[in-house]
């Protein structure tokens, strides 16, 4: 499948299906999306979930899609016309699927994309916008404003990416070369917390007291959810030990000092995509103290992308083809430079609230544990879960929707055996892993040229 290039958008602000069935009501859209039962609608088989698209744009706002083969498909069946041109990929920060069981499902979206009525008063003088629940907190913002909701659902991608669960095509991909797997490091930095410096200068001049982190291939990682942190505590003059601090249970403890700790750092780090034909990504909680830490060294991080664009390059529109992209795109021979992923902002974007300021303080706000005790070593398995439980999850209102109302009982994700606290509980009960990621269908390696099952 040649990637998408051009798509369409359902409901909402100047949509490409109004007027379609009946002037401003979308229920009959609604009912005929969610009847369709061929590939182009439900990759996984006739009883899984439609698929559609969320395109985010770089201001933060939404818009519901369907590809220009689906909409060629659907239009064709009921007889409909296009009144305006087509969003284009890149007009995108990002492109993720969306899944929809039933018709209250897919109201209950679209209903987040309806226009408000205007003020009369000020309708002659204001210029229109969007102003539905979805995105009125996100459009005017300007070209310049790059939100972080796009960077949220890039993680998604690339988790049904891995999974074999999504076709590339369908979100304006090229197939990417790297589908075997990607490295993930996950790396804690265990600063001193009652250090009272301005921030510029715990920037420049960082006081460490231990750092973490986890090595992990994906998508094996996917199904063992376990992994071989390492926890180092920093040999220094005059000790220093954070307040709620833990011993590690999960990490192989070793002490370093800080020489010693950087020259570690670059062994973990130097890798070539290229050569080994595997990217790397590497999770970090505070991306800029991260990057601080890493410059000093001795880490080259020129290359180093924040967030996951280079490694899922959308696809530009040409000239050759109206809806498919044959020859412009990136060339897949050639693997970005390591992809560096801010957990903050993920937190921040999917919560709408500032993330904690550390690992374990993030895991709270996302819902997942009510222990907030550090251990860099640990830490950095847990911010793999976290990470995990994001890109596995709903798209990103929703996710917000299903965190926001789950109360977790239990204190840690990564608890030890004797922490449990009730032997005869079903332990799944409240595993944060365990929170609904929505339906996720499975697509076919081979599928036919007929439209229909």
């Amino acid at each position: 499948m040649h990637p998408e290039s051009e798509f369409y958008q359902i409901s909402g602000y100047r949509a490409h299906s109004n007027g379609w069935f009946k002037e401003y009501d979308d229920r009959p859209t609604t009912k005929e999306l969610i009847s369709m039962k061929t590939k182009l609608f439900r990759p996984g088989g006739r009883n899984t979930p439609v698929e559609l698209v969320l395109g985010i744009l770089p201001s933060g706002a939404s818009y519901l899609l369907i590809t220009s083969e689906q909409m060629h498909e659907f239009t064709h069946k009921h007889r409909l016309g296009v009144r305006r041109e087509p969003w284009r990929a890149n007009d995108f920060l990002s492109l993720s699927p969306i899944y929809f069981n039933d018709v209250e499902e897919l109201s209950a979206k679209i209903a987040t994309y309806k226009q408000r009525a205007r003020n009369q008063n000020r309708r002659d003088l204001e210029k229109p916008l969007d102003n539905s629940q979805a995105n009125r907190g996100y459009v005017g913002m300007g070209p310049d404003v790059v939100h972080y909701r796009a960077y949220f659902e890039q993680q998604r991608m690339l988790y049904r990416l891995l999974k074999r669960e999504l076709e590339p095509g369908k979100v304006g991909l090229a197939p990417p070369p790297w589908l075997g797997g990607v490295r993930v490091v996950s790396l804690v930095i265990g600063q001193w917390t009652v250090d009272n410096r301005r921030r510029d200068e715990r920037l420049n001049d960082p006081r460490l007291v231990d750092v973490g982190w986890t090595d992990a291939l994906f998508p094996p990682f996917f199904e063992q959810l376990t992994g071989s942190p390492v926890h180092l505590e920093l040999k220094s003059p005059v000790k220093m030990i954070n307040p709620g601090s833990k011993d590690p249970y999960f990490s192989e403890i070793i002490e370093d000092d800080q020489a010693g700790l950087y020259q570690r750092l670059r062994n973990l780090l130097s890798h070539d995509a290229n050569t080994s034909g595997i990217p790397l990504i590497v999770l970090v909680h505070d991306e800029d103290m991260a990057r601080s830490v890493l410059s000093r060294a001795g880490i080259a991080l020129e290359q180093w992308s924040p967030g996951l664009s280079n490694l899922l390059p959308l696809a530009p529109v040409t000239r050759k083809s109206r809806h498919k992209v044959e020859e412009a795109m990136p060339s897949p021979a050639v693997l970005p430079g390591p992809c560096i992923v801010d957990m903050q902002k993920l937190v921040k974007a999917v919560m709408q609230t500032n993330p904690g300021h550390t690992v374990p303080h993030s895991a709270k706000v996302l819902h997942m544990q009510t222990e907030t005790k550090t251990c860099a070593g640990d830490d950095s398995l847990l911010q793999l879960h976290m990470w995990t439980s994001m890109a596995q999850g709903l798209a990103i209102d929703e996710q917000h929707k299903q965190r926001s109302s789950h109360h977790p009982n239990i204190a840690q994700v990564l608890a030890p055996p004797q922490a449990q606290a009730n032997a005869d509980a079903d332990p799944n009960d409240d595993d944060p892993n365990d929170m609904p990621p929505g339906p996720l269908p499975t697509v076919e390696d081979d599928f036919s040229d007929d439209d229909d099952w």
